[in-house]
């Protein structure tokens, strides 16, 4: 059950939703995330759900597209740990990143579960270089 959650919330990001109402019975009303420092993210970022919320329409700006594909999943009582490869399209010139351009990164994210919902979920994000 809880992995299933977890690759509904991927699908949902992956397709860049980011109605609230379609996070509902994925996020417990005290979700928080935290991504650790990587190639995007120069420093600790720690965000609650409405900033979770508020970040999620970023991705949608700069991607034509991107994909989730879940490794290996590990589950137990209270948690799931996925080991991801995250692949993406540049949609439109931003920066360093060029239109048409490929990312790919390996993720392991960490979800924690309280009520049947992601309380905590933390992502070790390693993007190749860009």
């Amino acid at each position: 059950m809880k992995l299933e959650i977890v690759k509904k919330y991927f699908t949902l990001t992956e397709q860049f939703v980011t109605e609230e109402s379609d996070y509902t019975d994925i996020f417990h009303p005290d979700i928080e995330q935290t991504e650790y420092p990587n190639w995007l993210t120069s420093q600790l970022m720690v965000s609650n759900r409405e900033m979770l919320l508020k970040r999620m329409p970023n991705g949608a700006k700069l991607l034509a597209s991107q994909q989730y594909d879940i490794q290996r999943a590990y589950e137990t009582e209270d948690a799931v740990i996925t080991e991801v490869i995250w692949t993406a399209v540049i949609g439109n010139n931003l920066g360093v990143f060029k239109e048409g351009q490929e990312l790919k990164a390996y993720f392991c994210c960490v979800f924690e579960f309280k009520d049947g919902l992601i309380y905590r979920q933390r992502n070790y994000d390693c993007f190749e270089r860009f």
